[in-house]
């Protein structure tokens, strides 16, 4: 369970120079297992082929909890404080303009066309294979993208979409209740 805190924390120093040598490492380590088998490649006796991929594939998670180690609570912490920061000063939901629903709306409809012409009618649609595709991905980004520009009370309106006993209530009833 998530537990809002102030927004305002002390903030930890940074770590410094474990945290970004700790970072370079975890990022190296998802590079190991690509790298061991484009090197494999240039290998020709069978065992040292098997070798070098072991090698690579094993060190992989090697590296990630070398990393953790070197990374260290500090900068754990850290990580832990900006995180907490870009939540509560970019990320935290907060009243929307009518302006900003009604284009969230717009771009939450609109996608549905054609994706229903593409399916349904595509005889009217006359054009290569490539564009449809192009249509289709632009189509699923603005619908997935109308879903943050909507704000979080529309997620609360999604999600009582799904529960049974979940009823709507309109400004004017709530008044007269």
């Amino acid at each position: 369970m998530f537990i809002h805190r102030p927004t305002e924390m002390k903030a930890p120093a940074n770590p410094g120079f474990r945290f970004y040598v700790g970072l370079s490492i975890f990022i190296l380590s998802f590079f190991m297992l690509p790298t061991g088998l484009v090197l494999r490649e240039f290998i020709s006796s069978s065992f040292l082929r098997g070798f070098v991929l072991g090698v690579f594939w094993i060190s992989a998670p090697l590296m990630k909890i070398g990393s953790i180690a070197i990374l260290g609570k500090a900068s754990y912490a850290w990580i832990n404080y900006k995180m907490h920061y870009f939540y509560h000063k970019v990320a935290k939901p907060h009243q929307i303009t009518p302006l900003r629903y009604n284009i969230g709306l717009v771009m939450f409809v609109l996608p549905f066309l054609p994706n229903y012409m593409i399916s349904f009618m595509p005889h009217l649609i006359p054009i290569s294979m490539t564009t449809r595709y192009i249509i289709i991905i632009a189509s699923d980004v603005m619908f997935l993208a109308s879903l943050f520009v909507l704000g979080g009370d529309f997620w609360d309106k999604l999600r009582a979409l799904f529960i049974y006993k979940a009823k709507a209530r309109f400004p004017e009833e709530a008044e007269n209740e």
